[in-house]
């Protein structure tokens, strides 16, 4: 739990409270503590969703008014008259709170007494408090005080009694970046390069070179792609196809060039806004054309256009803000302090565009590329004559119309800068500097791709309910950082890279295994499996086949046979040709009713809803699937032949060795080569044999996919 002093958290208070807060002192320790009380043991039946008794503890103010029936829940400064005591500490446990499960424990009971005593003050929610600007203390060693990061890690370790880790060997640091960066395995040169002088001068120049790379911006789109709930076809049951690659083409761009945030979401949002908007600009707006889109005959056009509507607005705020606001469309948020109604005043600044579920997914943009045309669903506001009113509908039902609303961001949001009442308005909003939850969403997004989990886990969820900070002064660091360096994405992976906690070594040191288990205070480097697309195109990266062509439609690589086939239209799966079937996953034809089967295996997602997290699942189809998918057979045979030729006359052991080199970026031990070329013995083909060519391939395809099967292989050390 972040402790802070007095001053900020009343700071906080200040800019993101009502005013009547401002003036009560209290115990911020207990305060924080108390509300964890509430939030996790009361506001299931007494929070927005279940006002039972007609109690709401979320809301301060509401917890506090007059009742019909005995006295308000809390008094502030007078714990034994307050009804919420009475309650949790009744003798009858007909009548103690609460009513489900155990009953609180003295110490929880203890520290609610203390805090009504001392004002029953409701903290400010970490995510919104002003970001900590000021660089962590300087930590026992003097090499990892040279950034934010190092001081934030290490001084955490020392408090812990848990001893810096060392750094990795240059071989696993130059892979591990690699696919970090790029999202491949190195190119051999570079990775010899660095290892042949691992010095801080090359380190730097190597992550530059990664960072430059085409690759970088085909990695990083991916999670924005999940985000974005990009597709190629439009979703519900008739899942019909679409031509919205060229935002996914802009998307990798703007990684490339590095697009700062602010710009990046203004364009994303309402590109079409700004002034003297580009056609990339318009193609930008693809992304909230990216909902689905139901054009079955026989239904209604205005139903599927609210169910979009409410769409761009639900993923607006996961996306930027971290928060669930799906609940609010019925009532009120169960957690947080963001009531029904806000979520129409949220909802009101994207109804005013042309878009209405049309069969043409008009209004949209006709684009030239270099095979001809093709034409791009974009977003545009009506004129000011056609603009609709927007209303609050009674429990989430679009025909039960209640009063009407103007756009406006929800109350326990900073009120910073103007309000305006578009979408342009509601991006600068987002971006302001004085609202501290975007850049730490943007900076534990960041963090979460390169480790693997985010500082705070739960991306999706910010709010009450979501995961605290494992490390607040180290997400104020990231977050400061991004903001500092102009909102450079780019820039804060590099200084994540450069710094020392990304070298460390992946193998815990005694002490780290017993006090931190699980790496909450990154006490080595997180040992996870890679996502689906990298495992895919690293396969075949290592097996040589990989097709690097950037950009254009989508492509169609091998599936299993009859996975999809749509009966009514004849549409269905052709795999591609030449090199087309070789090219990166991010490229793969992404039917929603029906993703790739493989990368599904590897938790990819269907993309009919925003998603900001992947959860990692571990079951024995991905290990079939590597092992029999058509890609990887392919890439097997391919790295195979690979291997043949890159040891012609070799022995079974030495081309073991290669094998295991090329895709482990590693020297492998001597008994890793004898028990690989054991296995190619027992598939009778080892090469000093008469065995055919034929036999010889098969047999080294059997150890290449044994090789592509290894943890190490699969994960990212």
């Amino acid at each position: 739990m972040p402790v802070v002093c007095a001053g900020f958290l009343l700071l906080g208070i200040a800019i993101a409270a009502p005013p009547s807060l401002v003036d009560v002192a209290a115990d911020i320790s207990i305060a924080e503590r108390a509300h964890d009380i509430l939030v996790s043991r009361c506001l299931r039946c007494h929070g927005g969703v279940r006002e039972q008794g007609g109690l709401n503890l979320a809301w301060r103010d509401r917890a506090l008014r007059a009742r019909t029936k005995g006295p308000p829940a809390i008094i502030p400064g007078d714990a034994a008259a307050s009804a919420l005591l009475m309650r949790v500490t009744h003798a009858d446990p007909e009548l103690r709170m609460p009513a489900e499960g155990n009953a609180l424990s003295a110490d929880e009971i203890s520290t609610l007494r203390a805090w009504i005593d001392a004002g029953a003050v409701y903290p400010v929610l970490w995510s919104l408090r002003p970001i900590a600007k000021e660089l962590p203390a300087a930590g026992p060693d003097s090499s990892w005080n040279t950034n934010g990061i190092d001081r934030a890690v290490s001084t955490r370790l020392a408090s812990a009694g848990i001893p810096l880790p060392p750094e990795a060997t240059p071989e696993a640091i130059i892979r591990r970046a690699a696919l970090d960066i790029t999202g491949l395995p190195p190119d051999p040169a570079l990775a010899s390069a660095y290892v042949s002088d691992p010095c801080a001068a090359s380190w730097e120049r190597t992550v530059d070179g990664l960072l430059a790379s085409p690759a970088f911006g085909e990695r990083w789109a991916r999670v924005w792609l999940d985000i974005a709930r990009y597709a190629d076809t439009k979703g519900y049951e008739k899942d019909a196809r679409r031509d919205v690659w060229r935002f996914r083409d802009w998307l990798i761009d703007a990684w490339n060039t590095d697009m700062p945030y602010d710009q990046f979401t203004q364009r994303v949002l309402a590109g079409d806004l700004l002034p003297g908007a580009t056609e990339n600009d318009r193609i930008a707006t693809t992304f909230h054309r990216l909902t689905l889109t139901n054009d079955e005959g026989g239904t209604d056009n205005e139903e599927f256009r609210v169910a979009a509507v409410m769409d761009r607005s639900v993923t607006t705020w996961l996306a930027w803000m971290g928060t669930s606001m799906q609940c609010v469309q019925c009532h009120a948020h169960p957690y947080d302090t963001i009531d029904h109604r806000d979520y129409y005043t949220a909802l009101a600044y994207f109804n005013q565009t042309a878009d209405a579920d049309r069969d043409d997914d008009s209004p949209s943009l006709q684009v030239a590329w270099e095979r001809g045309k093709t034409t791009v669903p974009v977003m545009q506001e009506l004129p000011l004559s056609e603009q609709r009113a927007t209303y609050v509908f009674t429990r989430g039902n679009w025909r039960a119309l209640g009063e009407a609303v103007t756009p406006s961001t929800p109350a326990c949001f900073p009120m910073v800068g103007a309000q305006h009442h578009d979408r342009l308005g509601l991006a600068k909003w987002i971006m302001d500097p004085m609202n501290p939850r975007t850049a730490r969403v943007e900076a534990n997004r960041i963090w979460e791709t390169i480790f693997g989990r985010g500082l705070v886990e739960t991306l999706e969820d910010f709010g009450e309910a979501g995961a605290r900070p494992s490390d607040s002064v180290l997400l104020d660091v990231l977050a400061s950082r991004l903001q500092e360096l102009g909102w450079s994405r780019k820039a804060l992976i590099r200084e994540i890279m450069n710094s020392r906690t990304y070298r460390m070594s992946a193998h815990p040191s005694e002490a780290a295994l017993r006090l931190d288990p699980d790496n909450r205070l990154m006490s080595r480097a997180p040992h996870f499996r890679l996502e689906a697309e990298t495992i895919r195109d690293q396969s075949l990266a290592v097996a040589g086949i990989l097709d690097r062509t950037m950009h254009g439609p989508p492509v169609f690589p091998y599936q299993p046979d009859g996975t999809w086939m749509v009966v009514y239209s004849g549409d269905g799966w052709t795999t591609s040709e030449g090199g087309d079937r070789y090219r990166r996953a991010i490229y793969t034809f992404w039917r929603r009713s029906s993703p790739h089967p493989s990368l599904m295996t590897f938790d990819a997602v269907s993309r009919e809803t925003c998603t900001v997290r992947r959860v990692r699942t571990n079951t024995p189809l991905a290990a079939l699937a590597a092992m029999n998918d058509p890609t990887f057979v392919e890439a097997s045979k391919a790295f195979a032949q690979r291997a043949i030729d890159a040891t012609p006359g070799a022995s079974d052991t030495e081309r073991a060795r290669w094998m295991l080199s090329a895709a482990l970026i590693r020297a492998p031990r001597n008994e890793e080569c004898a028990r690989l070329a054991q296995l190619v013995a027992g598939e009778g083909a080892a090469t000093d044999s008469a065995t055919s060519t034929s036999n010889e391939l098969a047999a080294w395809s059997a150890a290449a996919a044994t090789v592509m099967n290894l943890d190490e292989f699969l994960s990212r050390t």
